[in-house]
């Protein structure tokens, strides 16, 4: 399991409330929220809870940092756990990170294969009214997911403890955008070379045949490309930091600029998506663009909104003065004449308002209407509208083998009807995986390209629509693969409702076979039990 504290960009951006809407908004899916708990609050009561978590954040004016904490707990794709042990789980890290007693409300989510828990926690206490920040909270974090995984015998991932901020935000940056980052690319490309050299000539070298700069900042060295990308030199290695350098290569002597840079042999850094067996470089080209064209429209539209605005103004500024010059030439009294000039000002300083507020409300819907989309963002708002491309690249993305309760077949063949989904509308939404949610009547299917994944909760008439999704996708054959429990319950399924499909596995098959017989001759039985009762009535009368 992974867990990680979100860190918020700037003190003025956290709200709590903000927070608690983003995590129980359904966002028009059938399945996102699964549990929401509220805890150390003196109401249950979603709504209660958050207006006491404020007004007791609004009693601390002393603390100037954020007061809330968002701690996301991440399990592995297709790993399950119940409420109860999520529950408990919850309470360890949040005692572990010394929140203890803290008021806090944990949302549930499954709309993606990896089940994640959201815990916003109020960083003042309820009681002293004093702020808590817990230190060296990523060694804590990753020692407690290091025992629950073996407790609970979830799949162990490396724990890196990284302390170094710069380092571990660039490594998410690769993982949620799809999109090679600069410090990515200078462990890839050059790292071994700037290891190996001998002094501070053959380093410059080896950083401008790569289109790099090394310049001091504060009290450190960082590595800027041609396009003013930087990155902390000690975040890519730590054999880079000053210290290193100059220990090894002696004062620092800064690069002379060199033409170099210019040559058509030197590499340079750009933002590209990472490797990929699929060749992205078509769609990319596109998104760029798409970028660029959305950007230009922005700007134009802003350019004419300030424009607006301002035309609205001077016209009432310019109505102002003529009202001012009208009651300077009426004959009325000094007291009067007071009374319509106040008047005359607040209504006009009114109008200003009123044209103010219009003018934010417009530049705050161009703004959504024409964010700035990531690589992924783009490649799912695409394949949402049916572009199989993007959604090859999104599944390509796919690491490792999914272990979780699955229906397939051994060979993948997309029948014509495969995609209908996308056509009939149907989709709610599509991971940055390309797990494809979409309704099948009354049930939620997942979809990633290669099997149909099943929750360890789904009923059985859910089952019997995910079977037949799959007979339609698939064939009559099918691969079930996932517990034992599943595997039985899906052949029991099968069997109950006389569906025409078969299994690959042969003792799963013999086991739908069996009951098959048991449920015919149940029925044989029944219908001669119904005769002879009949019979018996008859001969009776």
């Amino acid at each position: 399991m992974i867990a990680k504290i979100i860190p918020i960009k700037s003190v003025r951006k956290s709200n709590f409330s903000v927070l608690i809407q983003y995590l129980i908004d359904p966002q028009d899916k059938s399945e996102r929220v699964s549990q929401i708990k509220v805890s150390n609050c003196y109401s249950d009561d979603q709504i209660a809870a958050l207006i006491e978590i404020q007004n007791t954040q609004e009693m601390n004016t002393r603390a100037k940092s954020d007061k809330t904490c968002h701690l996301v707990l991440s399990f592995p794709e297709g790993e399950r756990l119940s409420d109860t042990d999520l529950n408990a789980i919850e309470e360890r890290f949040c005692d572990v990170l010394g929140f203890n007693g803290h008021q806090r409300i944990s949302v549930v989510h499954i709309d993606t294969n990896n089940l994640h828990v959201h815990i916003a926690i109020n960083k003042i206490h309820p009681r002293n009214l004093t702020i808590h920040n817990p230190y060296y909270d990523y060694k804590k974090v990753a020692k407690l997911c290091e025992q629950i995984e073996q407790e609970y015998g979830l799949t162990q991932v490396n724990h890196e403890t990284v302390s170094d901020k710069v380092s571990r935000v660039a490594q998410e940056i690769e993982a949620r955008t799809g999109v090679e980052s600069l410090l990515g690319w200078i462990k890839r490309e050059c790292l071994d070379e700037l290891k190996q050299s001998g002094n501070w000539q053959d380093l410059h070298q080896v950083l401008v045949r790569h289109g790099l700069q090394i310049k001091e900042r504060g009290n450190g060295f960082v590595l800027v490309a041609n396009n003013g990308v930087a990155v902390k030199a000690s975040s890519v290695d730590r054999s880079l930091s000053k210290g290193s350098l100059i220990q090894r290569l002696g004062a620092f002597i800064p690069g002379e600029h060199s033409a170099q840079s210019s040559r058509p042999d030197t590499k340079q850094y750009q933002p590209r998506p990472l490797q990929n067996r699929i060749d992205t470089s078509e769609l990319y080209a596109r998104y760029q663009q798409e970028l660029s064209d959305s950007a230009r429209q922005r700007t134009n539209q802003w350019v004419m909104l300030r424009h607006t605005r301002d035309q609205l103004i001077d016209r009432a500024k310019r109505e102002a003065k003529l009202k001012r010059n009208i009651i300077k030439s009426i004959k009325a009294g000094r007291l009067a004449k007071k009374v319509l000039y106040a008047t005359a000002h607040q209504q006009v300083k009114t109008t200003i308002e009123v044209i103010k507020s219009d003018y934010q409300k417009a530049y705050q819907h161009s703004k959504t209407s024409h964010s700035r989309m990531g690589w992924l963002d783009w490649l799912t708002f695409e394949a949402k509208l049916g572009k199989t491309q993007a959604l090859a690249v999104l599944r390509s993305r796919r690491v490792g083998q999914f272990k979780g309760n699955q229906v397939s077949a051994k060979q993948s063949h997309d029948g014509p009807s495969a995609n209908s989904y996308f056509k009939d509308g149907l989709v709610e939404s599509i991971t940055k995986i390309g797990t494809v949610t979409y309704q099948a009547g009354s049930t939620t299917i997942r979809d990633d390209g290669k099997r149909l994944i099943v929750l360890s909760d789904t009923t059985q008439d859910a089952l019997v629509d995910i079977l037949q999704v799959a007979m339609k996708k698939y064939g009559s054959h099918l691969a079930i693969n996932g517990t034992e429990s599943f595997r039985l319950q899906i052949a029991q399924v099968a069997a109950q409702n006389k569906m025409r499909v078969t299994f690959d596995d042969k003792r799963l098959e013999q086991y739908r076979q069996k009951l098959m017989k048991q449920h015919a001759l149940s029925k044989t039985q029944s219908v001669d039990q119904k005769r002879s009762t009949t019979s018996n009535t008859r001969r009776s009368l």
